[in-house]
C-alpha cells in the first residue's frame, strides 16, 4: 500500500485512497478463497492509534476507508503482535503476543495457545494451530 500511495502522492482528490483499500480488500479476499489446505499469513505493521501511556495497537492501514468500514483484524482468526522481552541471556528476545493484553487487537482461539507469549517461530505457531484443529 506504502509503495503505490507514494507513486501516487502527487495525485489530489480522494481517489487515490479508494483505490488503495479496493486493492488491499480484494487482497485479503483473495486470501480467503483460497484452498483450506493452505496457511495463509499476513504480515503488517502495527500503529498506535492511543497514545504513549496509553497505547491501542491495530494493524497500519492507509486511508480512513478500510478503518472506518472494516476492521482487518476481524477477518483474521488469528492475530500475532512481535514484542521484544529480555531473554534469560538478558538479550533481546523476539515472541509473539497470542492474546490481547488490553493495548492490542492480538488473539487466537480459546484453548489453542495457553501462553501469552510463545516464540517468534512460524513453524511452532502452524503446528500449534494444526493440532488444535485436529
Amino acid at each position: 500500500m506504502a509503495f503505490e500511495f507514494m507513486d501516487r502522492a502527487s495525485e489530489k482528490g480522494f481517489q487515490k485512497f479508494n483505490d488503495l483499500a479496493q486493492k488491499f480488500y480484494s487482497v485479503l479476499k483473495a486470501g480467503m478463497q483460497m484452498r483450506d489446505d493452505l496457511n495463509v499469513i499476513m504480515t503488517c505493521h502495527s500503529e498506535n492509534i492511543g497514545t504513549a501511556d496509553d497505547p491501542q495497537l491495530k494493524i497500519k492501514t492507509l486511508g480512513k476507508m478500510l478503518d472506518s468500514t472494516l476492521t482487518v483484524e476481524g477477518l483474521f482468526t488469528y492475530v500475532f503482535f512481535t514484542e521484544v522481552q529480555e531473554g534469560e541471556d538478558g538479550k533481546p528476545c523476539y515472541v509473539f503476543q497470542t492474546h490481547s493484553d488490553g493495548t492490542t487487537t492480538a488473539k487466537s482461539p480459546m484453548g489453542c495457545f495457553e501462553q501469552d507469549y510463545v516464540p517468534n517461530d512460524l513453524e511452532y505457531v502452524l503446528e500449534q494451530i494444526a493440532e488444535y484443529n485436529a
